[in-house]
């Protein structure tokens, strides 16, 4: 074969290797962002709600007072 024939199919091929690779970035880049947004959302979320007044949910675990007004949880 030519070497101008091969260099051209070698020139070829790297602009595609380099194109999937400039696409697997991009796409690598927006999962990151989409990961970082949702984490801010839920950091968000939970700062809110942690600030809402209203009743806390209690615990399941019943408290009772003990001999000596100690107090101790009951399973």
């Amino acid at each position: 074969m030519h070497p101008d024939i091969l260099w051209q199919l070698a020139a070829g091929h790297t602009r595609d290797l380099i194109t999937e690779a400039g696409e697997a970035r991009r796409a690598r880049e927006a999962r990151h962002a989409q990961r970082r947004r949702l984490a801010a959302h839920l950091r968000r979320s939970t700062r809110l709600a942690a600030q809402q007044p209203g009743p806390r949910r209690e615990s399941r675990i019943p408290v009772t007072p003990a001999a000596g007004g100690r107090v101790e949880g009951s399973r």
